[in-house]
Parts: C-alpha cells; structure tokens; sequence
C-alpha cells in the first residue's frame, strides 16, 4: 500500500506526482528431513551451513523434521524522475531468524537489502547501501530448494557499499568499496574469531559481458586483513578472484558455473573459513581457499524442470594449524530438484540434498537432507 496525498491506496504499482511506489516479494514455506553422520545434531537445520556438518563421527543419527516459512520475503521500491536523472530505492526483509518453536513460531525481521540508485548519466549509475556483493554474481546462482543451493562453492554475501556502474559496449563494468569484516583462527586451529579492525573497504572491481548464448562475469578484489589484540598486531594484503556465468541451450536448458580462488574468507561457503591464523609471534599466516560450483537445469516441459549441481571448496591452511584443530578442510555438496510450476509465480518443489565436511585433524561427516517446498510470488 502507498500513501498518495489523502488517499490510501493499496496496489503493487502506483504512480503518485513523479514518484512511482511498488511493492512485492514471496511467501516461502519449507519441509525437510535431515541426517547426519553424527547422533549429535548439527546446525544448519533451515539451510546447509556447511561449517556446522557435524564430524564428530560416532552412529548414524536419527531422521529429524524441520519446518518453517522464516524464509518469506517482503521488499518495497521507488523510482523518481528528477532534474539530475533517475534515482531509485529499495529495501527488502525476510524473517530468517531464530523462531520460538516451542510457543508461537515467531521468527524476527532482518533487513537483506536498503539502497539507493542514482542514474547520473545515459551509460553510468552510483549505488549506495546495503545489498549483494558487487564479488558476487547472483544471475549465476542455480535454482534450488534450500535456501542458496550450492552453498558450498558459491560466492554469497550481501553488505554496505559504494559501488559505480559504466556501460562498456555490450557490458558494464563496476567498480565498488565495500564493508570489511576479517576472520582469523587462533595458531592452535581452535578458536576463530571475527575482527572488524581494517583501516579501508573491500576494494572490488568486476566486468559483467556476453558472448552468443553466454553470459559471463569477472570480478577481482582486494582486501586489507588486519590483527590487533593490543599486544601483538599485523596486516596483510588479501586478493582474490572469481568468474561465473550461465549457458542457455536453444531448448530452453542452461548450464550455470562459479570458480573463486585468494583469501575469500566470509566471502565463499557462508565463511567456512578463515582469512588467515594468528602465529605464536603474532603474526598473520594468510589462507587461500578456492570453490566452485556447476549446475545443470533441464526443463522437462514449461511447468516442470530440474536443476542437478556440485559445489565444493577447500582451503590450504597455514602450517600454524595443528593437525588436532577444528579448521575446516574442504566442503563440497551435491542437489538434484524437481520444480513445478502449474501458473508462472507459485511453484512446488522437492530436493534432495548431500553434504560432507573434512576438517584437519582428519575428521569428517556428511548430512544428507530430504526437502520440500511451498512458494507463491507477488
């Protein structure tokens, strides 16, 4: 609904005076029964947090059932002509936190993005606020059940930034300074914390193109990753690089792809690891990780269709790490779905999930996760 001088009018789109008000999102609501390879269970029980894939060996675990709607979502927007060109805004939520299982279900709101888009000129933009990474190319995320899908290997983060976009013949480049975060492990492999001490952004550069039947993005990054406990301190220059892109088949199938590689730290895998471990002297030992992803869609008709992927990532831990540490190793998963859609906005769908976790010392586990989901949009 918008407000319109005295009027209260209740529509999707609305134009009132220069400004154009709309409003939409979806209403999500998801089934699941998982597995670990542990009796204990693990996190991630509303998505695949690969990180939390129990290791701690022992029996199978029993089947548990989970449900919850906490990933529905609501966003409003606005776009207003003006003397200086085009300013757009927009912010979304959904409520993908913690709910009171046991009295009302009651999850919290969280804000996923808040920004404004300046169009300053017929070829370039400025955007400003909260939303995803400018490392991240979401058109090359696969469809999925689960809440990312594969969660594993794809870049996925949203955060403040300043970010300018340039047409550049059939493409565009961006060039953006984002909001820095570092997590380090203790020199022990035990304890990892997150520090927010860098002194400058994220710097991000990325080219976004086409090819024929392909469509394909390039980004590189630079980061500052820094320590300071009061006694010791340090900083490191962190890089990293990551391409994606998507294939569409004159049948209607595609073939999407991620491949990512330097200290991408919170960046890739939900932050399964760290940017680096702290030395006995103090100092930073960086850690490289590198992941990817392929997925294949086949649509089986206009309202039914299948999406098979495989994501994985690992990091080459500093030396520093004992062999007795909990500092993830390698994650990968695999998902197979089946999605209809018997009207173009409401979509059932199921999938089947597998997942795995190796941490140092040698250890691993898997989860295995039956899923079904519920979705309308509007």
């Amino acid at each position: 609904g918008v407000v319109s001088g005295s009027l209260f009018v209740l529509s999707p789109t609305v134009q009132a005076a220069d400004t154009e008000y709309s409003f939409g999102g979806f209403v999500k609501a998801d089934a699941m029964f998982s597995q670990s390879s542990d009796a204990q269970r693990s996190g991630g029980n509303d998505f695949l947090v690969p990180s939390t894939v129990s290791v701690a060996g022992g029996d199978k675990g029993d089947v548990v059932f989970d449900s919850h709607a906490k990933h529905s979502r609501l966003f409003f927007k606005t776009a207003t002509m003006t003397d200086a060109g085009e300013v757009k805004s927009y912010i979304e939520m959904d409520f993908n936190q913690t709910a009171t299982e046991n009295v009302s279900n009651q999850s919290s709101n969280g804000l996923r993005h808040a920004f404004i888009s300046w169009k300053n000129s017929e070829n370039s933009s400025i955007l400003a606020g909260q939303t995803w990474s400018t490392f991240f190319n979401v058109g090359a995320l696969p469809e999925a059940v689960d809440f990312v899908g594969p969660t594993s290997g794809t870049i996925f983060i949203r955060q403040t930034q300043l970010r300018y976009t340039q047409t550049m013949g059939n493409g565009s480049l961006m060039v953006a300074a984002e909001n820095p975060s570092v997590s380090l492990w203790d020199n022990a492999g035990i304890s990892k914390s997150t520090l927010d001490d860098s002194g400058m952004p994220d710097l991000v550069a990325r080219y976004d193109g086409s090819a024929g039947d392909l469509k394909y993005s390039a980004a590189a990054m630079v980061r500052q990753i820094n320590y300071n406990d009061g006694t010791n301190d340090d900083s490191q220059v962190g890089v990293g690089v990551t391409v994606s892109g998507k294939y569409s088949f004159s049948n209607g199938d595609d073939l999407k792809f991620m491949l990512s590689q330097g200290q991408l730290g919170r960046y890739i895998a939900l932050n399964t690891f760290a940017d680096g471990s702290v030395d006995t002297d103090g100092d930073i030992d960086l850690i490289t990780s590198m992941g990817g992803f392929v997925a294949y869609r086949h649509m089986w008709s206009e309202k039914l269709r299948s999406t098979v992927s495989y994501a994985f990532s690992e990091a080459d831990n500093s030396d520093s790490l004992s062999a007795s540490g909990t500092a993830t190793k390698s994650v990968n998963n695999a998902n197979i779905n089946l999605m209809y859609s018997p009207t173009k906005k409401l979509t059932f769908g199921a999938e089947y999930l597998m997942a795995q976790r190796e941490v140092e010392s040698g250890a691993d586990g898997d989860l295995t996760r039956l899923q079904f989901t519920s979705k309308w949009a509007f």
